[in-house]
């Protein structure tokens, strides 16, 4: 009897002893569990902390970039040529007005050259580009008003530009004959800068005007199609152009190394009269509104690089925390949250880094040995965490990956976020299938 009672006893012991030592690695999961989801949010604001810094850094860009347009010249929209011409009504002589005349027809061809200007440690992109027009205005004799006094030998032909300072020079014929270019855009001075030429119309004859502008901007260059039938052309050998304006170009063919684009509008599309009196363009009105041009684009980057780095640089804490976590799970071993806590601050740290050396050499190359030296950091620290060296191997192989695997999404730019979705994927289904047959509550099947 008493031996049945001591065997009994004995089992009785070991079931509770197995339960409270169940109970207790439970209790340890769930606290672990519990303090890496704090650490993880504390390293998710720090994130955020990152792209302001990182933001701090763009704005200096920007201002390098002001400085140097200040010193260059803005963005650049081509509006003209327009003839104006002054006029009277008969009952108020006194009172002197003006009609503007757009084109018949406009041939636009424009060659840019973008170029790298330094200012400190920040490049600025801006261009240099060679405009050449034709234009054709038909006989105005039709336009003749028997109220209004048209005076011919007044007119004017306008060209517009955004920011004058970029008119290297400036040659200008009318109907074959060279006109000399005087400064300023005449009654439309007060809303437009650009230059004109004095010229005496026959309102019988065609007026064949020519046109050829050396000019200098920055990150824009727009043509406004303000005759009935408008064929405009821009090229540039830049390999990054992004259409901009109302119209697409009709055609165009963009290599590694430059672009040509072609755009063909109809006053149909930009809803211009063949003339309008001056006082709807002064007085505010949007009647040069629609536009055709290219944006010359630095695409992707490094500091545009850099913030979608620190946005990717949460989930590879995760990630590591994960592998951490299911280390100490297989394994039966304890990491300090010490341990979690450093290992984040260098995986941060990535994005600094790589934001610091980009601003002095490629992003490729500043990518490089950035992770390189997270990799070895980490690296040498986690070794004295795992134990057996395809441990250390395998943990190495994961590091190496994501790196991998986020510089190739950095590059993929127009299926960036399809790649990245389908990654993340990926990771979260190996995390899944590594999990599934864990016995978090060590119950004995």
């Amino acid at each position: 009897m008493w031996v049945k009672y001591s065997i009994v006893s004995r089992y009785v012991s070991k079931m509770v002893a197995d339960s409270t030592f169940s109970n207790l690695k439970s209790r340890y999961f769930a606290t672990k569990l519990g303090m890496i989801a704090v650490v993880g949010l504390i390293f998710l604001l720090a994130s955020f902390w990152l792209n302001t810094t990182i933001g701090e850094r763009k704005s200096l860009l920007h201002k390098a970039k002001e400085d140097i347009v200040l010193a260059w010249a803005g963005r650049q929209t081509l509006i003209g040529p327009l003839l104006i011409v002054p006029y009277t009504d008969v009952q108020k002589k006194d009172v002197t007005r003006h009609m503007v005349f757009l084109p018949h027809q406009l041939d636009v061809k424009g060659v840019g050259s973008p170029e790298i200007r330094h200012r400190g440690i920040f490049d600025v992109l801006v261009y240099q580009a060679d405009i050449s027009l034709n234009c054709q205005f038909l006989p105005l004799k039709s336009y003749q008003n028997a109220n209004q006094t048209i005076h011919w030998d007044q007119a004017k032909v306008v060209i517009c530009l955004d920011d004058v300072r970029g008119l290297n020079n400036v040659v200008l014929k009318l109907n074959g004959h060279d006109v000399p270019v005087r400064a300023g855009s005449g009654e439309v001075n007060a809303k437009f800068s650009g230059v004109h030429v004095p010229v005496i119309l026959n309102e019988n004859e065609i007026l064949n005007v020519a046109l050829n502008i050396n000019m200098k901007g920055s990150d824009t260059l727009s043509i406004l199609p303000i005759a009935k039938e408008n064929k405009i052309g821009l090229g540039a050998n830049w390999p990054d152009p992004s259409f901009i304006g109302q119209f697409l170009p009709n055609t165009k063919n963009i290599t590694k190394k430059d672009f040509q684009a072609q755009w063909q509008v109809s006053s149909l599309a930009t809803s211009l009269p063949e003339h309008f009196d001056l006082t709807g363009l002064t007085s505010g009105q949007a009647i040069f509104s629609k536009t055709v041009g290219v944006r010359f684009l630095k695409t992707a980057d490094h500091y545009l690089q850099a913030e979608r780095t620190a946005k990717y640089s949460f989930l590879f804490v995760l990630y590591t925390f994960l592998v951490f976590f299911l280390y100490e799970v297989a394994k039966k071993t304890k990491i300090h949250i010490f341990q979690y806590c450093i290992t984040a601050c260098s995986l941060l740290c990535f994005s600094l880094l790589l934001t610091a050396l980009a601003e002095h050499m490629s992003f490729e190359l500043a990518y490089g040995l950035s992770s390189l030296a997270i990799i070895a950091q980490i690296a040498f620290y986690a070794f004295g965490l795992l134990h057996k060296n395809a441990e250390r191997m395998t943990f190495v192989g994961l590091l190496v990956s994501l790196y991998l695997y986020l510089f190739i999404v950095l590059r993929l730019e127009e299926v960036a976020f399809l790649v990245g979705a389908l990654g993340m994927f990926v990771l979260i289904t190996i995390a899944m299938f590594v999990t599934k047959k864990i016995n978090w509550f060590d119950e004995k099947e």
